[in-house]
């Protein structure tokens, strides 16, 4: 019997581990990786508070569906062991991040004004903020989420369409319509405006530069 549980603790530290190791990531982990990377909003350790820098970027892994970063192994199987709070603190930093910039006053399940029904309901699905009106629209989203946050992100992409601060493409120079219509696309929550799928490639490659270079110029657009 004793052998029995020890086998079975074994068993159980190893899934632990194997669980937030990042070069152990399955497809479906990486793919949602892949998709909130760009709007994770904790730019440190959720354990042990270090900063990410670009030398010493953590590691990123997935538990029931949300992407979650911390600095090291250790620190991973620490947040392996209470889930629910790590994903729960996550989720109320991308809510208080989003929340200016989201794209609507309206629910996209009812199209009655968020307001109109006392406070929004508001949840996270895949990185992302969703404003609801009441929990009848929560229920209505859940059926088909990728239906409804399409519309959000249409939403989004008008809205800061209307604001871009380049005419050019960010990756070749040219203008945006030199290759005919601009490609439009969101990464996390930031709208990056292409001229043609080759910039894409390129843009991939090194996102974080070509985003940072689109942020600064909307702060000193704003600004002035």
């Amino acid at each position: 019997m004793i052998h029995k549980k020890l086998i079975l603790s074994l068993f159980s530290l190893a899934l632990l581990f194997g669980s937030a190791n990042a070069s152990t990531l399955g497809e479906n982990d990486e793919a949602v990786i892949a998709k909130q990377r760009f709007s994770y909003p904790i730019h440190k350790c959720l354990v042990s508070g270090e900063k990410f820098t670009k030398e010493e970027p953590g590691i990123s892994f997935v538990i029931d569906g949300t992407m979650l970063k911390t600095c090291c192994e250790d620190c991973a199987v620490k947040v392996k062991a209470e889930p629910r709070k790590h994903i729960e603190r996550v989720h109320a930093a991308i809510k208080e991040t989003q929340r200016a910039s989201y794209p609507t006053d309206k629910c996209i399940i009812s199209d009655e004004g968020l307001g109109s029904m006392g406070d929004p309901l508001e949840l996270v699905y895949e990185g992302r903020l969703v404003r609801l009106c009441c929990k009848g629209c929560v229920k209505s989203f859940k059926k088909n989420p990728a239906e409804h946050l399409a519309k959000i992100n249409e939403a989004m992409i008008a809205k800061q369409r209307e604001s871009y601060p380049f005419k050019k493409c960010i990756v070749s120079d040219e203008p945006l319509d030199a290759m005919g219509r601009p490609i439009d696309r969101l990464y996390g929550t930031t709208l990056v405006r292409m001229c043609c799928k080759g910039c894409i490639k390129t843009f991939e490659k090194n996102p974080h530069e070509f985003l940072m270079k689109i942020r600064k110029a909307r702060g000193a657009k704003r600004e002035g």
